[in-house]
């Protein structure tokens, strides 16, 4: 399947005429909204933007608790893929709502190696979500390396909390409250 989100202007303009079709506008194309590949049918219940329940703030906040890691990995495994292919539907769904990922990291390693490590970590949640279709706009990262630790250094295995990345939801541009 092709990605038409991830080619560039040129690439949208003339590949139709490949295909054998009139090329669309460069300005219809920007008006056009987020083109990864879906039918109309498929991006009418996507642009609709219905206001998000209350209900689905509590998933969002639920799921996007936190998402954790190997040591000195930063992969994501199967059930993560899985809670984070949930969530894309939401925010799919819902374009009003922003999520910014901090990458997180435990104590073991240099003070860059960490910053460098949790942003690895939270690019590739970034990474899979807009592999999913979520817009880019919607997401921001941050890494803090070890700076914000959830337990105090200590040995490797105890350390596992650490080695983390969490989720901030927003909803037009306040900090979504979880009911719960």
């Amino acid at each position: 399947m092709i990605r038409f989100d991830r080619l560039p202007l040129f690439a949208l303009i003339t590949l139709p005429l490949l295909m054998g079709c009139p090329p669309k506008q460069p300005d219809a194309l920007a008006t056009s909204g987020d083109l990864t590949g879906t039918s109309d049918d498929d991006a009418a219940g996507i642009a609709d933007n219905a206001p998000i329940t209350q209900e689905e703030i509590n998933t969002l906040q639920e799921n996007f608790a936190k998402v954790h890691f190997e040591f000195d990995r930063s992969e994501l495994d199967e059930p993560t893929r899985s809670v984070l292919a949930a969530n894309a539907q939401i925010l799919m769904a819902h374009r009003d709502v922003q999520v910014r990922v901090e990458g997180h990291a435990d104590s073991y390693g240099s003070d860059i190696y960490n910053l460098a490590l949790g942003q690895r970590r939270a690019d590739s949640v970034l990474r899979y979500l807009t592999d999913l279709g979520v817009s880019a706009k919607q997401l921001d990262v941050i890494s803090y390396g070890e700076e914000r630790p959830l337990v105090d250094a200590g040995e490797q295995g105890k350390e596992a909390p650490n080695r983390r990345a969490e989720f901030l939801v927003v909803v037009g541009g306040e900090i979504a409250r979880s009911s719960y």
